[in-house]
């Protein structure tokens, strides 16, 4: 029986509609502290959306969502009904929830450092010496200490994903969610990012990812994840899923990304 406070992320009953479409159907998700879990599936299967709304970048239209325990997102009133938070709450809440998106996302403005400094001194009141100390910690670990001073658009795909991946550190996350890494890199940028995300993995970084990368899945994953048309199909250890997988999609799944 899983002990509640090994309970990173919660997600129950989760419905997401775009207009007339489902795309979570009752979805309901969880995560263990220290676990790396991989989300797989088709495209258009809910993979990326779930991702989405652990953090409250997308909202729900029913379920409740908690990470560390705590709402993400609403405030369920007397009656059951979900209220959506302000945003200064949400804005706190996020601050256990790092994320890293296909498209780096970097501040194309502001150099390297800055990137990195500009969230922990605005939301963990960190001061410009410390946020900086951490900062360059931080470049070290993902082998960019000498860009520090570089702007985005002087840096590869594959070195402004790290950069983004160091910012999301930076604001000390309980969980790291990571929507397709390594979609927008170039094939020969692939392996520098997914070597700084295996070392995540073993330092016990709490971890969800959505990713194409099936080896790299059954490298680092604790979990495997699948999902098909909005809800979680089959789930287990790697070795089971990728070796013997029982629902039907899944199986066809594999033997796509085989051929």
């Amino acid at each position: 029986m899983i002990d509640k406070r090994d309970i990173l992320v919660e997600m129950t009953a989760i419905e997401k509609w775009y207009g007339s479409t489902k795309v979570l159907d009752k979805v309901d998700f969880k995560v263990r502290r220290g676990e790396v879990v991989v989300l797989i599936g088709p495209s258009g299967s809910g993979k990326t959306t779930l991702l989405r709304c652990i953090n409250h970048l997308e909202t729900v239209q029913a379920g409740r969502i908690l990470v560390n325990g705590q709402s993400i997102g609403y405030r369920t009133t007397v009656s059951g009904r979900l209220l959506e938070d302000s945003e200064k709450s949400i804005a706190v809440q996020r601050r256990d929830v790092g994320m890293v998106f296909q498209r780096f996302n970097l501040f194309a403005n502001m150099n390297v450092l800055r990137n990195i400094t500009i969230a922990p001194r605005k939301l963990r009141g960190l001061s410009q010496e410390q946020a900086t100390a951490e900062a360059r910690e931080l470049l070290a670990r993902v082998g960019l200490a000498d860009k520090e001073a570089a702007y985005p658009h002087e840096l590869s795909g594959g070195q402004q994903q790290r950069i983004a991946i160091a910012r999301a550190l930076a604001m000390k996350p309980a969980v790291l969610l990571f929507d397709e890494p390594t979609s927008a890199l170039d094939p020969e940028m692939v392996g520098e990012v997914l070597s700084v995300i295996r070392t995540l993995a073993q330092s016990g970084m709490t971890m969800v990812v959505v990713t194409h990368e099936m080896g790299f899945a059954r490298q680092v994953a604790d979990r495997v994840v699948v999902m098909a048309a909005g809800q979680i199909i089959e789930e287990g250890g790697t070795e089971a899923v990728f070796g013997s997988p029982k629902h039907p999609k899944t199986q066809a799944l594999l033997r796509a990304i085989v051929h």
